[in-house]
């Protein structure tokens, strides 16, 4: 038996944790050999890159229900969360692979709001620190498609370079078309003292919750008439709590619970890791850890995708 297909149901979610995986899971529908077919992915990390769980695939059609074991088993998760690996189970072997495709073309909203990502984390660096373009004129930003590389990333400055790391997920659009975009977006930039000792000046680092706030405004900027007055109304509201502020760098790389219903509205959180370069707490860290400000908050896609399906779901 051999199927492949695009997803046109379900989402796969993939957790990182620092630089590793730490699960892979949900169930996606697509197009089998027999018709409809679904394959439900519940994989969670043991040690290094070795797994454990089960992979089932369903094809009714063409008379295939299987479940597979994993034991142990080797998986290579790239930069943007594709994988692929093989297990054998009671005499069944099973090799399988998740692409990450591009949305481009489905919703143009999202290509419009997934455009902004290609420097978001530059203006990120200047809406932190409250200065314009003007005055801060250049910023080279690295998108990293690497985990491990954004991982051991560092604030550059000569120029000033900020990093950029993208969390895909997939959605549901309200016109039901499965699609892959970003989820969340982590961005390392300067603190403003460290930009202070530099001749730049600066107003006090605002909370990582404000790049959130602009990726809801960008969001509702691409939203109809109608979508709007519909999320305004029926629709469950946002929350921006305050920052929770990591205190080492693998904590903010680590998942949490960025983001819980309560009643009728969604409380998120943005990750933060501050160390500011006149913090005597800090003088014994090498320079390059210090004068940093760290942010993991939402993409404008995905607020987009929040204000026209996920703000509407039970």
């Amino acid at each position: 038996y051999q199927a492949s297909g695009i997803a046109d149901s379900g989402r796969l979610v993939t957790r990182w944790n620092g630089d590793r995986v730490d699960t892979l899971s949900g169930t996606v529908g697509f197009d089998g050999q027999g018709g409809p077919a679904t394959a439900t992915f519940d994989l969670t990390r043991v040690s290094g890159t070795n797994y454990d769980g089960t992979v089932s695939v369903s094809d009714p059609g063409a008379g295939v229900d299987v479940t597979v074991a994993h034991s142990l088993v080797t998986i290579g998760f790239d930069g943007d969360g594709d994988a692929s690996a093989t297990a054998a189970d009671a005499g069944v072997q099973l090799t399988w692979r998740t692409d990450t495709l591009a949305a481009d073309g489905l919703v143009p909203e999202l290509d419009t709001l997934t455009a902004l990502e290609a420097e978001f984390c530059t203006d990120a660096q200047r809406s932190l620190v409250g200065v314009t373009e003007v005055e801060l004129p250049i910023v080279v930003e690295t998108n990293h498609t690497d985990r491990d590389a954004f991982v051991l990333s560092k604030v550059d400055y000569d120029p000033l370079g900020v990093h950029t790391w993208t969390d895909p997920d997939m959605a549901t659009t309200a016109g039901g078309e499965t699609v892959a975009i970003s989820h969340r977006i982590s961005c390392k930039t300067s603190s403003s003292d460290k930009l202070d000792s530099l001749g730049i000046s600066t107003s006090p680092d605002a909370e990582c919750s404000t790049l959130t706030a602009a990726s809801l405004v960008a969001a509702r900027s691409q939203l109809t008439p109608a979508e709007e007055t519909a999320y305004d109304t029926t629709g469950r509201q946002v929350s921006l709590e305050p920052d929770v502020l990591a205190p080492a760098g693998p904590v903010w790389l680590a998942p949490f619970a960025d983001e819980v219903v309560n009643g009728n509205t969604l409380e998120v959180t943005a990750s933060a890791l501050r160390v500011d370069w006149t913090d005597p707490n800090y003088f014994a860290l090498p320079e390059n850890f210090r004068g940093v400000h760290y942010c993991t908050v939402w993409s404008p896609a995905w607020a987009y995708w929040w204000m026209t399906v996920g703000a509407f779901q039970p």
